[in-house]
């Protein structure tokens, strides 16, 4: 178990070192680490139990479930009434009131289904769902952790093009969530790098977002010889592949700015895209950050729409067969 973790480990850091950019590091990580513990405690096992300080981890493992449900479930409810009184209501910023309500409801729902169906039945049902919520539980880990590192882990930036990637207009207003993003394109933009400034026109918006942003850039003092416009953009995918067309090469170095809640994704569409980039955020209201991470998490969920359908069924196809057997 000690050499698979090392394996493990080996793997998750090396491919980090490489490209931060992909979600399987941590999950290589995640499961080294854990897989390290199980040594761990083979090896300390004198047949009387866990060492001490091994012991203190696995009691702080077990209790970290039973002590956050609850306190993640208040948590996501209070930001879900923040997010309505403060922001225009929208499925995505009502994302961290709907997560809490179906946390609320999952113990709720598993109570009724025992009360009410056969055991057998029941417990086929508790047993699924517990097993996909535990799924997208593990997945959702990972890719806050792989946010986290990837924005917060030293590196040199690089590129002499900034794209900055659109948000919305307000009419012709840049709002404070894009200026924020500007901000940081003409942060990471120093000296001399060439900025874009990404998004077509949409519904809502006197101009497009290219020349919205354009505008706010020249009145904090860009050159319009250093603005590059693109606007025709209606989503984070096309303002990097339109973008790219302006670039010398596809292979160009390149910087995006976006918010920080909006990096690893971005930094996941460049990589499949093949684009020598590194992404930088934007600082983001606190309030904001839940919803706007959930609605980055269900987005990733459809970049890996295969590998879920894949786990979903087969989970699927086991808990029938446990049920019939039974």
């Amino acid at each position: 178990m000690l050499i698979l973790s090392a394996v493990l480990l080996a793997l998750g850091i090396a491919g980090f070192v490489r490209d931060r950019r992909r979600l399987r590091n941590i999950v290589f990580i995640l499961f080294g680490l854990g897989t390290g513990l199980i040594g761990v405690i083979i090896h300390t096992d004198d047949g009387t139990g866990a060492s001490l300080p091994v012991a203190i981890v696995l009691i702080a493992l077990a209790a970290a479930p039973v002590i956050g449900y609850p306190v993640l479930t208040v948590f996501l409810l209070v930001n879900g009434v923040t997010m309505i009184r403060r922001e225009r209501p929208s499925f995505g910023n009502l994302l961290s009131l709907l997560a809490g309500i179906v946390l609320v409801a999952l113990p709720i729902g598993a109570v009724v289904v025992e009360k009410i169906l056969p055991g057998h039945i029941a417990s086929a049902i508790t047993t699924g769902l517990f097993g996909i919520t535990l799924y997208f539980a593990f997945f959702f880990l990972v890719f806050l952790i792989a946010s986290y590192a990837y924005r917060k882990v030293p590196t040199k930036l690089r590129g002499g093009y900034v794209i900055v990637l659109g948000s919305g207009l307000r009419g012709t207003t840049v709002p404070p969530l894009l200026a924020a993003r500007l901000e940081k394109g003409i942060e990471a933009a120093k000296p001399a790098a060439t900025i874009i400034p990404s998004g077509g026109q949409g519904p809502g918006e006197a101009i497009s977002e290219g020349e919205g942003m354009a505008r706010y850039l020249r009145d904090r003092g860009i050159n319009d010889s250093r603005i590059m416009i693109e606007d025709q953009a209606r989503n984070t995918r096309e303002n990097l592949e339109f973008s790219r067309k302006l670039l010398p090469s596809p292979d160009t170095a390149v910087i995006v700015a976006t918010n920080s809640y909006h990096v690893f994704r971005s930094a996941m569409l460049t990589r499949q895209l093949g684009m020598n980039a590194q992404v930088v955020g934007a600082k983001t209201a606190r309030y904001y950050v839940p919803s706007a991470f959930l609605r980055e998490f269900a987005a990733v969920i459809k970049y890996s729409f295969g590998l879920n359908v894949t786990f979903l069924g087969t989970w699927t196809i086991m808990v029938i067969a446990l049920l019939v057997a039974s």
